[in-house]
């Protein structure tokens, strides 16, 4: 047992299938089938009767005076020897020649768009910034789920297993009519949470886009009751404003010192929208055993009076928007570039790892990067959408024009995956709860998709982990206020409460009690006894449980996905679905 793992070296005696490649695994079946790189790139061409002459020669005529958007006509043999990888504007020639889309050539040559995304939702932010939504493998699929039938009232707090089932995996593009237009992603920073402690560090907000003025117009002149996102000239925040005279509004922090700035709409604030949804962390990162909710640092820049710049314009030349972007990132030149290591190490290719004096050379020049991996680290560092930065370059292609690269080339694999037998109905059913939902929230955000494991610091979730709570009528913390779902850490059993903390320090923990109630709540374990502690407006009795007799603890809340209408709107309730949803009309 004591005995290293060592590499099979040339003279020993391995496994015929192991020295072959002949096993008789499926993993290594479905690795003799698949075509090697410049066989593929010949499959794709001939789709459309082109030959890398062909290509090499219209590239040419494309391109006179950009030598890195050529194919040499040496292209295979080079691909073969010494590995190249080729430039983006290389791979803009294809797409453009061959009308296929550019984020398949890109996913050909094994650079998949969609990554940026997900380390980029994941990726501790200084500053707020806003989310890349978009989906550009519309061919991927996802877990998919089906609502289980039920002939009783919904519960106030359920776990989804008894709600949902799996289906099946499916594809984005079949679910991509379930999402409405006019909602924007952002995610809160470490330094500029100004509506701390409703909102905090880490957390990502849903942003509606639809008639923010009409919100501010009704507030009369006091502070707003929602939340919104305002772009200014250092940046994103979100936060409640005051309205003044002279078409000018005020941010208005919630605790923190942060200096309340006037500036003047259009020319140098633009209101975004308001915030509709938060998917909210409960812990913290590098401290397990503390609240993300804890007092957040102030960046010194934000904390003392600054004079309002005008607005940055929409179309900048790359060495101007890489700059500007860093800056409202809030990141130096040395702290971009030790975050692009933690993308390297994510993606497992040091060439994703770019050094202050690369990033300083991108800000003095025009020039795109050499490498496709450069791109990628800029977009995920400075919040870029890739199309964006494309755009800045002059590589503008508009991809529903184009058609999807056959999947035969792609190396895709296809899961067969068989879904339990749908069981009878009863006679009496309520409107399905999946559809329901979907409406009610108009839609699911599929690109968080990968960012739920971080914000709940959980490396697998199932159905049994995400509970159902729309349906609590006295929520007993604040951070439960027009919660929706939690998402519990079922190893997390023995409560604790911080004595000397604040109320949204507190931990909160999913109990169950003996007649199959939840609660949900701070509590603390004394002597075998669960001392359940309410933190809500109002007086609400303290309750004791014996644990194990009374109540058991399911495990620690680690998110919650909450709604943030305000509170003076009305709350209303689908009687056939159940669903309650504050600020419905």
């Amino acid at each position: 047992m004591n005995e290293k793992l060592r590499p099979l070296s040339s003279k020993s005696k391995a496994p015929q299938e192991a020295r072959t490649g002949g096993g008789s695994s499926p993993a290594s079946r479905s690795r003799q089938t698949i075509p090697a790189l410049p066989d593929r790139i010949r499959g794709i061409l001939g789709t459309r009767n082109l030959t890398l002459y062909s290509v090499s020669r219209q590239m040419r005529e494309l391109f006179p005076k950009n030598r890195r958007c050529r194919i040499p006509r040496n292209f295979y043999f080079r691909l073969r020897s010494s590995g190249l990888s080729p430039t983006i504007g290389q791979l803009f020639g294809l797409a453009k020649l061959s009308s296929y889309r550019l984020a398949d050539w890109l996913d050909v040559f094994g650079f998949r768009v969609d990554e940026i995304g997900r380390l980029g939702n994941t990726l501790p932010r200084k500053r707020t910034a806003l989310l890349d939504t978009s989906t550009y493998d519309s061919s991927m699929e996802i877990p998919w789920f089906r609502s289980r039938p039920r002939d009783t009232p919904l519960p106030e707090v359920a776990p989804l297993s008894l709600l949902l089932e799996a289906s099946g995996p499916r594809r984005i593009s079949s679910l991509s009519t379930m999402n409405r237009n006019g909602f924007l992603y952002a995610k809160i920073g470490c330094e500029d949470p100004l509506a701390f402690p409703e909102l905090v560090p880490g957390s990502i907000v849903r942003v509606n886009t639809l008639s923010p003025e009409h919100l501010l117009q009704i507030s009369n002149g006091e502070v707003t009751e929602n939340l919104f996102l305002v772009e200014h000239a250092r940046g994103l925040c979100c936060c409640r404003l005051h309205p003044s005279a002279r078409n000018r509004i005020t941010f208005v922090p919630t605790q923190l010192p942060f200096a309340q700035v006037e500036l003047e709409l259009g020319s140098e604030a633009r209101i975004l929208g308001a915030l509709d949804l938060e998917f909210r962390p409960l812990r913290s990162k590098k401290q397990s055993g503390r609240s993300a909710c804890s007092l957040p640092e102030v960046s010194s820049d934000l904390a003392k009076l600054w004079k309002p710049s005008p607005l940055p314009p929409p179309v900048q030349q790359p060495s101007t928007l890489l700059r500007s972007t860093r800056l409202r990132a809030g990141l130096s030149l040395r702290e971009a570039s030790e975050m692009s290591r933690e993308i390297a190490n994510a993606l497992g290719d040091r060439r994703y790892f770019t050094s202050p004096g690369s990033l300083s050379d991108y800000e003095a020049t025009n020039t795109p990067p050499r490498h496709i991996h450069k791109l990628f680290t800029l977009c995920i560092l400075y919040s870029i959408r890739f199309r964006e930065l494309l755009s800045s370059f002059g590589y503008t292609l508009t991809e529903s024009r184009f058609d999807a690269i056959p999947s035969v080339w792609m190396r895709r694999e296809r899961k067969n995956y068989v879904p339990p037998p749908r069981p009878a109905a009863p006679k009496v059913q309520e409107t399905p709860f999946l559809e329901a939902l979907v409406h009610r929230i108009f839609g699911i955000p599929f690109f968080l998709d990968s960012a739920i494991p971080s914000l709940s610091g959980l490396s697998q979730i199932s159905l049994r982990d995400v509970f159902w709570v729309g349906g609590q009528t006295q929520p007993l913390h604040p951070s439960l206020t027009g919660a929706l779902f939690v998402i519990v850490n079922r190893q997390q059993k023995k409560p604790v409460a911080f004595r000397r903390k604040s109320t949204w320090d507190q931990p909160l923990y999913l109990l169950r009690k003996r007649d199959g109630a939840y609660l949900l709540a701070s509590c603390s374990l004394e002597d075998r006894v669960i001392a359940v502690h309410p933190y809500s407006e109002g007086f609400v009795r303290p309750e004791r449980f014996r644990n194990g007799v009374d109540a058991e603890v399911v495990g620690q809340i680690v998110t919650v996905i909450r709604s943030l209408a305000p509170r003076r709107q009305p709350v209303r309730r689908d009687p056939a679905a159940g669903i309650r949803l504050p600020g419905e009309d």
